[in-house]
């Protein structure tokens, strides 16, 4: 299944950690998405399934591998910045996916090609879908984001999106048969920096 084919027909809620080094760089995202409803039930159509009625582990896993060799075109939607320079995702580890009650979920790590040095403001990070096919928004949980391994006195801020009325209604009048420009996720993204100690 691709996911770029139109304005967001799919709605995730995601949560990540930022790792960092025993240096107190930062290396890379853990990141968790916990697809809709819908997508869900889409995915797991035909799907083999247990005696307990559940899809089976190695149906979801297999639903995961699909998922992200098609993210692997868009960076896995995952921008990192150092300053304003552009970080490139340069793996995935971690994998793992699961049913939490009705909606699937996925978790991966993606590694930047260099660590960022957490100081100042100088690292942030978006995870959106650049054709905004997929609706992506940091969960309604205490902590939507976790430093884990943060120096001393880290914190990070929430940036909420600020689209402009004409990137609003551009996406509005796309239909299931368009796909949205590249660059119109970025304007409907929940931007979060990273907030530490020195420069």
């Amino acid at each position: 299944m691709s996911f770029a084919r139109a304005h967001p027909h799919v709605w995730a809620d995601i949560t990540v950690d930022i790792l960092f080094d025993g240096a107190g760089n930062v290396t890379g995202l853990r990141q968790t998405w916990l697809f809709d409803d819908y997508y869900t039930a889409f995915a797991l159509e035909g799907m083999e399934r247990g005696a307990d009625g559940a899809p089976i582990q190695a149906a979801l896993d297999e639903i995961m591998t699909v998922n992200l060799e098609h993210l692997k075109e868009y960076g896995y939607f995952t921008e990192g910045r150092d300053g304003d320079e552009t970080l490139t995702v340069t793996a995935i580890e971690d994998r793992s996916s699961r049913m939490e009650g009705n909606r699937l979920e996925m978790t991966f790590t993606t590694r930047f090609d260099r660590p960022v040095p957490a100081q100042g403001d100088r690292f942030s990070y978006g995870i959106f879908d650049p054709t905004y096919y997929v609706d992506m928004l940091h969960a309604e949980v205490e902590d939507p984001v976790r430093l884990t391994g943060a120096p001393d006195g880290c914190s990070y801020r929430l940036i909420a999106p600020t689209p402009t009325p004409a990137a609003i209604a551009e996406a509005a009048m796309l239909d299931a048969t368009q796909t949205g420009p590249t660059g119109l996720g970025r304007v409907f993204a929940e931007n979060v920096r990273l907030l530490c100690p020195g420069e």
